[in-house]
């Protein structure tokens, strides 16, 4: 009896040990206070030991509980290693269902909803998913465990990405934009001085680390019919002054600067020839992969890029690269890309409380200094931002702060799924040349409308 009364308060953890000492000594204290007689003495000490008991059974039996997630094969090193971590701090095990390259998580996750949505307890979400998994009652509410401390310390654009219809729906993991990203050394192989700032300067210094022999394609984009193309088209449309929608959310983005961006976008790979060709079917991975392998010499990227180019296990280039302002069509108008995400709960799960044990573990101020340091990850949390140990630790924080004042979000409107899907399709369209730039943005712009006005009938 006693080893078992032993194991148990082991296992139990920290928690278990302060509370099993503070009730001991409260018996201990009743038991023997003046003028209680031995009967009552022996009823308490029964008493308090049953309920003990079964507050150390249910904690060594929550221990047992486990979480299910799932997502692409994108950082599952770094995963794994925080996953077995929180185990070994809470005694609850995740498993990590990794979806192949080539395949939509977000698919298998809205079949688990549909389904009931006890099939993942946690979730990587989106900004632009927010409103749709909120709105479908799939993601469940974090508001009753968000603390003063947390509104306090959350970057403002980070927590706009969690909410809708002012309730909490996660905690931001990879608060991040893109940053335009430059091997400096190469620039000076080739005998130039400074990084471009602006489009023409792309396509003239491009061409010119061509032509030395610098490299064979001197940049690349994540430019597959994917989200990522959005993302990029959103950040070079703004960089050539575009706009995607006015108040009334009636698309403009087939006239002026977004026209402009898409023409520059198709005239870099076919005209300049100073873009990957592969480009057109990359994501971000694989345009990752080519800056740090040396391939190319410009790049946009998410998160804290130098992080990764300067770590010799992943980089051939340590050293080289640096940031700088987005390049523009004037260079007077450097802006990019922001994209949210954050880890979130199923409204579906068992373990609620659990879940939310991890959500605040990998994504709250003290998981987002840990992903900051070791992978690179863009905080959403003001505390770590400020963190000497982060800011000593992340190469280029003070240069990407500059970037912050130029910052886009992909378009905000209620059917963002439906109109991505299509917008992405016709982006890619003119990128393979099977349309001209003005002829895709005015189908895209046609299609939003349907899509559009199908909505507002269904939700009347």
């Amino acid at each position: 009896m006693s080893e078992n009364w032993i194991w148990c308060w082991y296992k139990g953890g920290e928690k278990v040990k302060k509370y099993s000492l503070v009730c001991f000594r409260n018996i201990f204290l009743l038991c023997f206070k003046e003028g209680n007689n031995m009967r009552f003495k022996s009823f308490v000490l029964v008493l308090v030991l049953l309920i003990l008991s079964f507050s150390i059974f249910v904690t060594v039996y929550a221990a047992d509980v486990e979480l299910n997630t799932i997502e692409g094969p994108g950082n599952v090193p770094f995963y794994l290693s925080r996953f077995v971590e929180f185990a070994d701090e809470t005694g609850i095990k995740v498993n990590l269902n990794v979806i192949p390259y080539g395949r939509d998580a977000g698919i298998k996750l809205i079949s688990s909803f549909m389904a009931g949505g006890d099939q993942y307890d946690v979730f990587l979400i989106d900004c632009i998913e927010v409103a749709q998994y909120a709105g479908a009652g799939w993601a469940m509410s974090v508001d009753e465990w968000i603390t003063p401390d947390l509104e306090e310390d959350i970057v403002p654009f980070a927590k706009d990405g969690m909410m809708f219809k002012g309730h909490w729906y996660g905690l931001p993991y990879a608060s991040e934009w893109k940053s335009f990203v430059y091997n400096d050394k190469m620039l000076k192989d080739a005998g130039l001085v400074e990084f471009p700032k602006t489009w023409n300067d792309v396509v003239e210094y491009g061409q010119e680390l061509q032509n030395s022999g610098v490299v064979k394609y001197s940049t690349a984009f994540s430019w597959a019919q994917k989200e990522c193309l959005i993302c990029d088209f959103a950040a070079l449309s703004a960089s050539f002054d575009g706009v995607f929608f006015n108040e009334d959310l009636e698309p403009l983005f087939n006239k002026g600067g977004a026209v402009e961006a898409l023409q520059w976008m198709v005239d870099s790979i076919n005209e300049y020839k100073v873009v990957d060709p592969a480009s057109i079917m990359w994501t971000e991975d694989e345009v990752d992969a080519a800056m740090q392998n040396g391939d190319i010499a410009y790049q946009i990227s998410w998160g804290y890029p130098l992080v990764r180019l300067n770590d010799p296990d992943r980089s051939s280039i340590v050293g080289q690269a640096k940031i700088g302002l987005m390049p523009s069509v004037d260079g007077e108008h450097p802006y990019t890309v922001s994209g949210p995400m954050g880890w979130a709960i199923s409204k579906g799960t068992k373990n609620p409380a659990e879940a939310w044990e991890f959500v605040k573990f990998i994504a709250g101020p003290k998981g987002s200094k840990v992903a900051a340091i070791r992978q690179g990850m863009f905080s959403g949390w003001k505390s770590v931002l400020n963190d000497p140990e982060v800011q000593a630790g992340v190469p280029g924080l003070e240069d990407m702060a500059k970037q912050a004042e130029y910052i886009v979000n992909r378009p905000i409107v209620p059917w963002y799924h439906e109109f991505s899907v299509k917008f992405a399709e016709k982006l890619h369209e003119a990128l393979t040349l099977q349309k001209s730039p003005q002829e895709a943005l005015n189908e895209a712009v046609e299609e939003t409308l349907k899509i559009k006005s199908e909505y507002e009938e269904a939700t009347r």
